[in-house]
């Protein structure tokens, strides 16, 4: 039913309003029973009590009756009054037979008696209370300044009025939404939000006649979610007792930065036009006892209004947190910024927001006025919003495969500790730990078993360290330690205890995988010493680590510093070199040996001369630039220069075959799809042009640069193996590919005239039996004693090249030497055009 018990809801606010009636009523004997005697404007009627209750709702007629006789002597009248209280005001349903026989939610207001006779008048008004909810809402929108917005619906039809601010925080028109319905504001609302209102709790409590408050999302006009803060109460009921009318307001909540100044200057003026709003109202006098609460103020704390009226606030109210802060604000009588307090109310902890105004001296006994607002939902999304963020400083700071700290937050850890320990005089280690072959585990395995394998390696890297350590993962496969108080013997030896660890299989979805891990160890290098330069000296020792073989331990010195700012400055140098385009080639002869010895072509091999560093030897910056990734683009720059070299070379009649030495890196990148198409739009024609790789690069080609090989030689573009013999075997590809050429590699011929020169002797005749076999042409690389020479011819190599027979020159001095006054040559071998010839 809508009432159960009658509520004590003073609305001192509204009794001027035009809704109200003055009314007067007292109950005497009459010739049957009791009789009320009604007055209503002038005059009066007497009423037997039982004919008057029947105006009413069968469910409140007995708590009229109690409410009519509250105050009054009538212990003659044979009514039961035993559970009488002072009521000063009560909300009963009245059949009102304008709109049928339904029943609207009507309050009784009771004056202050005055006089002694008995039976004893009692002033007072009467209004309807839906009324009443209508000048104020129409009192709202007129003022056009509140973010309140009234509504009401008719619940049978569905028809639902709503006030134009509403259309308007929602990006309508005042004639939008014309005609608009229950359903079309479901529509138009998020789904969770109309599953709320419509629950069969939501329901039941209207239909209690209680006063409802919702939060929902309806949908902007441009598409976004606007939230509002609803009350809401039901108003008018049929004769079956099912709901007909309801009234509500809405709080636009979305403006949540300014909505708490908004909701403390609104509330006082709000709730002097109507206690029904949704806010507390609590007044405490010179004693700090109660004077006045209404029913929202009782609601929100969990009392009842006679168990608070004239009792200490203190001694009543039971908080779980605020309880000093709000009675400290009490005792001084202002406070300044509103007081937060929690309770736990049916179980669930509810946040209200206490605001404390101190009162004029002119307004009876109260001292202060404490308003109480229900934000819970509000600190609800507070405490979403701050996990949140405190989820998004985790995310920015940690690794999220492994949970670990991430680069930027291990810096701002070095730099504390270093910074706290140096006051302390203690020693600081950092160990960079990269694992080894994690790449190829990750290309062979795939991703979902590489990151499993990571957070593997994690907890093993974390169950090893001592209490005070940081683990941070700063790369793919790459974590760095800091280990605190550490001195050079203690950083190392935990740095083998890591290796150690890892020379012990992990288990992956029933297979084992093999990590071995290269460490660099550096240690406080001096006072003061910065965070970048402790971890860059412990990275410098993890490459050192990785270029002695991995899976070792290297500490930092001042040597691996120096080689690694040498490094640094050759791939400064390379990158300068690049694009400025300021590499060279220089050209070597290769020698056809026959009755005499007759020039056959020329491998050029590329040279750098920086203007900072000086000429930059091959076997310097050729590893810098594998280190870099910088091969594909020297080769590419190495293409564009033999291009221009043998179009000069066209231009002048001259034909001598060349070959493109082609690093297999280059073959395997993304942005060479079609490396035979850019050999030739650099001019690299394949009549004139041979391809030299080495013999490692082609042992286990992967896709790409098998698709790269077919392509270059469905193009024409012939291969010549350099380094022959010193890789895994080349035989397949010898049969795949159009081999035209393989180079012994020189360790062959220095064995010629070694230790064991019948050994060495004996692999080079292998391998031109099988060149002759396999009709390919063989060219000894090298050659530097008479010798080795001498060897070669009598063993019948057809072709040499190497400091003995001719040294590599620069361009202008290989033309001087050798091309100078020549007739126009054929095109009768290849040479190599490479970064790193002798």
């Amino acid at each position: 039913m809508a009432v159960r018990n009658p509520r004590s809801e003073p609305v001192s606010g509204v009794l001027a309003l035009e809704c109200a009636a003055a009314m007067h009523w007292r109950i005497q004997a009459g010739p049957v029973g009791p009789q009320v005697v009604l007055g209503l404007g002038v005059g009066e009627t007497p009423l037997d009590l039982e004919a008057f209750s029947e105006l009413f709702h069968p469910d409140d007629r007995a708590d009229l009756r109690l409410f009519l006789t509250a105050g009054a002597d009538v212990s003659q009248l044979g009514l039961d009054v035993s559970n009488r209280s002072p009521l000063r005001g009560a909300l009963f349903r009245l059949r009102w037979g304008g709109v049928g026989e339904d029943y609207i939610l009507t309050c009784f207001q009771s004056a202050e008696e005055v006089g002694e006779p008995v039976p004893r008048t009692v002033p007072g008004r009467m209004f309807r209370l839906d009324a009443a909810l209508h000048v104020v809402r129409g009192t709202l929108e007129s003022a056009g300044m509140t973010p309140t917005s009234c509504w009401d619906v008719d619940l049978r039809s569905g028809a639902l009025s709503v006030a134009a601010s509403w259309k308007d925080r929602l990006g309508y028109g005042p004639t939008d939404l014309e005609p608009f319905t229950h359903d079309d504001w479901a529509r138009m609302s998020h789904p969770e939000d109309v599953a709320g209102f419509e629950a069969p709790e939501m329901k039941a409590r209207l239909n209690r006649g209680e006063l409802v408050q919702y939060l929902s999302r309806s949908r902007h006009r441009a598409g976004h979610w606007v939230t509002f803060l609803s009350f809401c109460r039901v108003v008018r009921w049929d004769a079956a007792g099912e709901m007909c009318f309801m009234m509500g307001c809405d709080l636009d909540m979305t403006a949540v930065s300014t909505l708490e100044g908004a909701l403390a200057r609104e509330r006082d003026r709000l709730t002097t036009i109507l206690d029904a709003m949704p806010y507390g109202k609590i007044v405490l006098d010179a004693h700090d006892c109660v004077s006045f609460a209404n029913p929202e103020a009782c609601s929100l704390i969990g009392i009842g209004l006679a168990e608070i009226t004239g009792r200490s606030f203190a001694d009543v109210l039971s908080l779980e947190e605020g309880r000093a802060d709000l009675f400290s604000a009490i005792e001084e009588g202002e406070a300044s910024q509103p007081v937060r307090i929690s309770l736990r109310r049916s179980g669930r902890l509810r946040v209200l927001q206490v605001d404390l105004v101190p009162l004029p001296s002119q307004i009876g006994d109260g001292r202060l006025l404490l308003s109480l607002s229900d934000i819970t939902g509000l600190h609800e999304l507070r405490q979403q919003l701050e996990q949140s963020i405190e989820n998004a400083r985790f995310i920015a700071t940690h690794d999220l495969m492994t949970g670990l700290p991430d680069r930027y937050l291990m810096m701002r850890l070095l730099g504390e500790k270093l910074t706290e320990l140096a006051r302390e005089g203690r020693p600081m280690a950092v160990l960079c730990i990269d694992f080894d072959n994690f790449r190829l585990i990750n290309d062979t395995l795939g991703h979902e078993t590489a990151d499993q394998l990571i957070k593997s390696a994690a907890k093993r890297l974390e169950q090893g360290l001592p209490e005070g350590a940081i683990l941070a993962r700063t790369g793919e496969g790459d974590f760095v330690v800091l280990l605190p108080g550490a001195d050079a013997l203690a950083a190392e030896s935990r740095s083998w205890e890591i290796v150690r660890a890892f020379a012990r299989p992990m288990r992956l979805q029933r297979r084992q995988c093999f990590l071995t891990v290269s460490i660099g160890v550096a240690l406080t290098l001096a006072p003061g010493s910065s965070a970048e330069a402790l971890l860059r000296a412990a990275d410098m020792a993890m490459h050192q680590s990785k270029a002695r073989g991995r899976n070792t331990v290297t500490v930092f010195s001042p040597e691996i510093g120096a080689q690694f700012e040498r490094r640094t400055a050759v791939a400064q140098a390379l990158h300068r070199a690049l694009e400025e385009r300021s590499f060279e080639l220089h050209l070597q002869p290769k020698f056809a040996i026959e009755q005499e010895v007759r020039l056959i072509g020329a491998e050029a091999l590329l040279r750098l001369t920086d203007a900072e560093l000086g000429p930059i030897s091959p076997a310097e910056f050729i590893p810098v630039a594998e280190i870099d990734g910088l091969v594909a683009a020297i080769d590419l720059e190495v293409m564009r220069l033999a291009g221009e070299m043998l179009r000069t070379w066209a231009a002048q009649g001259i034909c001598l075959p060349l070959a493109v030495n082609i690093n297999a890196t280059t073959l395997d990148e993304p942005g060479h799809a079609d490396l035979a198409e850019r050999l030739m739009r650099v001019g690299l024609d394949p009549d004139q042009v041979t391809i030299e790789l080495t013999e490692t690069g082609l042992a286990a080609p992967g896709p790409r640069q098998q698709r790269n090989l077919e392509r270059l030689r469905d193009a024409g573009y012939k291969i010549a193996i350099d380094d022959f013999g010193t890789g895994q075997s080349a035989l397949g590809v010898l049969q795949s590919l159009p081999v035209a050429e393989i180079k012994i590699d020189r360790s062959f011929v220095r064995g010629l005239d070694g230790p064991e020169p019948a050994r060495a002797r004996a692999l080079v005749r292998a391998i031109l039996a099988m060149a002759g076999a396999l009709d390919l042409r063989a060219i000894a690389e090298g050659v530097e004693t008479e010798a080795q020479y001498r060897v070669l011819k009598e063993e019948g190599c057809p072709a040499m090249q190497g400091f003995l027979l001719g040294r590599p020159l620069s361009l202008r001095s290989f033309e001087a030497r050798y091309l100078a006054g020549m007739q126009p040559l054929r095109a009768v071998a290849t040479a190599g055009v490479g970064g790193s010839g002798a």
